[in-house]
Order: C-alpha cells, then structure tokens, then sequence
C-alpha cells in the first residue's frame, strides 16, 4: 500500500515526445526513485523464484511494454504508442513479419558462439553439449551453426593425403600442436543432429550435408518428427513444393494435401540417436543439448514442455511462434517453461526483450510471426548471452541509436562528452549512463572515425536503454542497467545475498 501510494503521490500520466514516455521534468526523479524503491523492496526469494506485489509487477510489465512499442514504433508502427496505457485483454493488431522482421537465432550465433568457445575450451576441448535443429527443413540453421561452431574446412584439408604432409598448423585445434594428423584425429568441434520429418526435405538436407562436408565435423540427418511421446504420425505435405516449408503433423481434416507416415521421436530419442552415431564424442559426456531449435509447424508447445521431463538437459531453446498454426496460446506455453526455470526473449536484430513473468504482456502477442529464445532463468551464461546481443561489452558501451530516459538528480544541463561522463561517474548508481546527440546517421557518434558524440546529458535510466527516433546514441556507465533483464536478475541477485 504504502508503494501504492506513494506512486500516485509522484507519477503523472507521461506525455510523449517524439516517441518517448516522458514523465514531467518536475517529477521524474521522485517517480523514478519510487519505482526503484518499490521493485527492490517487493523483489523476495523464495528458493530460486521471485515474488512479486502486484504493483511491483505492474511496474516492470510497464516498463517492458513501453520498451517493446517504442521499438515497434521505430520500425514504422507509430499507431503503436497509442497502447502505452490502459489494460488489455488481447492484442489490439496483428503486425506483420515485415514490420516486425525475421530475426531469429541467427542473428544470436556471435555471442553463442563466444558462450559456447569459453566453454569447450574450459572443459579441454570437451564439447558443452549437442546443438538440435529440430524441424531442420534443408538445413539453413544446421549449416549456420557447423560453420560458426566448427571447421569443416580446416578438417578437410588435413584429410586430403596430399595437402596433409604440408600442413604443419590447421583446424580449429592447430594450437594443440599436433599438426594435420591431430586435427585429423581430434574430436568434432561442434556436433549437430538434424531432424526433418519430410521426404523430400530430407533428401536435400543430406545432399546439402555431403556438399558441405557436414561429417567432416559432427553430424548426423534423422528423417522424423519431433514429438512429446515416440510412435508415428500421419505428415500433410505438398507436393508440388521444391522446398515445403508447411509440412505439418498438425493437419486439419479439410485438409487435401497427400499424407505420409512419419516417425515421431523424443528429444531424448534424438539425444541418445547422436552419442551413439556422431564419431569422436566422448563416452563420457552426459546428454546435454547446448542448443535446440524448434520450427516444427505448431508441435512446439508440446516439445517445450517436454523439456520439463527430459533426460538431457537442454541450456538454451529457441523456437518459432506463428499465431496461425498455433493451436494454443503464447502466454501459457511462456508461463509453463517460466515454472520449469527457463525465462524467455522475444529476438530482435539488437535486443533481446524480456517477455517471461513478470515480464509477460499481451502485447507480446502481436506479432504474428515471431521468433524466441530461453535460457535457465538463474544460467549467469543467460544474462552474459542478453548483454552481448545488446553490445554491452566493455568499459562505456557504446549504445548507438538509443537513450536512456530521466535525467540523474534531475540535472537537465547539456554537457561535452567528457563533462558528462566525469559528472555521471561521480553521480554514481544514480547515473546509467550519458545520452548524446550524433549527427552520424548511424548513430555511432564518438568512437573514430566516427565524428564525435554531443552535446550530452546524464541520464537515470530507469527502463533500460530504448530505440531513439533522432538518432542519439548513449554510453552506459553501468552496462547491466541497459537491459530489463539484467536490472531484474541485479535486483534477485541483491535480495537473495
């Protein structure tokens, strides 16, 4: 109660400015410093869950969901802004992939990669798990990974007889010293198992894995269906497709395209069907899925929530949500993985956006098409994946086309670049970060040879870092507070201590 009212004593209805959710100048710092107040004080543990008050949660489902609709507004949905306030029961519109974009694990694979090599290397060249594109079609996703996690190449020189006695450092582990007969011998890189329940798909995916020399690394093709229980099913698919995208096992009875049987496997089938083909890996390793990929046209909720039960243990899982073929809904599934300990982000080119609870907004559910990731809520390699998409790396981010919103200590005076970087670090944890102006169009101001950043102000930067309609660019003091999820991990991190 008291957080309650001390909310409505401080927070006026924000007003708008180019795009923005700007409390009044005049209280932006009470508003601000209440809400902080309210989220640490509600923020209890109870074993590795947090419990929230009510409008403790209220306030950081806000803060999600100003976050998502001003980044919808920079691609062009300005109408969006209009769903800042007020309480929904569904999704006001439907936005399109064109507006929403297509962005999926690839556009992740640069800082999974670096999880993953800080790993394989830590545990001396053992690998950190399987990766398992589920639904693999004709492989984009499989090749994606065995070129970012492995060394096709490098392996396939030292394999040829003639090239090999030349070749004194080659392949990923050329450090070892072993020369091409080690690389020769030594154990993949990165082990894939592609799983494609299509005919015709299937026969591309390997015609695609023999080009590109897939086994070279760690490969292995299994022409099935993922499923929640192993049997067979019945798959609707079109023939008159080169590469069948909508094949599914979740047809409806006015359906007309022709039928095959398939195989349906468990994700522990799959598992246990690459230890035991894929050459090289050790005995020893337990099943563990490094990654998991599902685009298996409306089967995911009840793969997802097999992963509760499994054998192996999957780190990360990222799947495809198409409100078309679904036959359930979002927000259930995402409440489902957030009770079995995994937390989820919509994927963006640039951030990762929170959507588990507290998180969850039904706003979430207007992209028709979009594309997401979970983690272990408490995996810290989760938190280090959401900072590095983010380009949070370092001293002083560069953030660019972005701001913080509120003003430290109130302190509305526009600053050089240096000024205002000195003047937020003395103001402490009061101070995320400076925003700037940037007149480079790509708002990557003050880093040669880019011109420099400026005039800037200190900012508070509740919210985390939001897409600017002006092109500003914004250097965080505190990188973790860019992200919602990393002040909400700071916050459980403080009050289990």
């Amino acid at each position: 109660k008291l957080c309650t009212h001390s909310l409505l004593a401080h927070v006026e209805r924000p007003s708008r400015s180019h795009g923005r959710m700007v409390f009044p100048r005049h209280r932006r710092r009470a508003s601000l410093a209440v809400l902080a107040t309210c989220v640490v004080a509600s923020a209890s543990l109870i074993g590795d869950a947090v419990t929230l008050g009510e409008e403790e949660a209220f306030e950081l489902r806000r803060a999600g969901r100003e976050a998502f609709l001003i980044y919808l507004a920079s691609l062009g949905c300005q109408e969006c802004l209009a769903f800042a306030e007020g309480s929904l029961d569904e999704a006001p519109i439907g936005i399109s992939s064109q507006i929403f974009g297509c962005a999926d694990v690839d556009a992740l694979l640069p800082s999974l990669h670096w999880i993953y090599e800080s790993a394989r290397r830590q545990a001396h060249g053992n690998l950190p798990g399987l990766l398992v594109d589920g639904g693999a079609n004709v492989g984009r996703a499989t090749s994606r990974w065995i070129a970012a996690f492995g060394d096709t190449f490098g392996r396939r020189v030292v394999a040829n007889a003639t090239h090999a006695p030349c070749i004194i450092c080659a392949g990923a582990d050329a450090t070892s010293g072993g020369g091409a007969a080690g690389v020769a011998a030594a154990p993949p890189t990165v082990a894939v198992v592609a799983v494609e329940p299509s005919a015709s798909n299937f026969a591309l995916l390997q015609k695609h894995a023999l080009e590109s020399g897939w086994t070279y690394e760690g490969y292995l093709g299994v022409n099935a269906a993922l499923g929640n229980q192993t049997g067979e099913a019945m798959l609707a698919f079109s023939e008159d497709f080169a590469i069948d995208e909508v094949a599914t096992l979740l047809f409806k009875p006015t359906d007309e395209r022709p039928r095959q049987r398939v195989r349906v496997l468990t994700l522990d089938d799959v598992v246990r069907a690459g230890l035991e083909a894929i050459p090289g890996l050790p005995q020893a390793l337990p099943p563990t899925v490094f990654l998991l990929k599902l685009d298996i046209e409306g089967m995911e909720p009840a793969v997802l929530r097999s992963l509760l039960t499994s054998k192996a243990q999957v780190k990360f899982v990222t799947f495809e949500y198409s409100s078309g073929i679904w036959r359930e809904s979002l927000d259930v599934v995402i409440a489902d993985l957030h009770a079995g300990g995994y937390f989820c982000f919509l994927i963006t080119p640039d951030r990762l956006l929170p959507v588990s609870p507290p998180f969850w907004d039904v706003l979430y559910n207007m992209p028709v098409w979009s594309n997401l990731f979970c983690g272990r809520e408490n995996d810290p390699d989760l938190s280090a994946v959401v900072q590095l998409h983010a380009g949070v790396v370092g001293l002083w981010p560069m953030l660019p086309r972005t701001y913080l919103e509120g003003y430290a200590k109130d302190h509305m005076e526009e600053l050089t670049f240096a000024g205002a970087r000195k003047l937020c670090t003395d103001f402490g944890s009061e101070c995320a970060g400076i925003t700037c102006a940037c007149s480079s169009g790509d708002g990557t101001c003050g880093r040669p040879p880019s011109p420099p950043a400026g005039p800037c102000t200190v900012r508070s930067g509740w919210g985390g870092a939001r897409s600017s309609p002006s092109g500003e660019v914004t250097f965080m003091r505190d990188p973790e507070a860019s992200e919602l999820f990393l002040l909400y991990r700071r916050r459980r991190i403080t009050r289990n201590a």
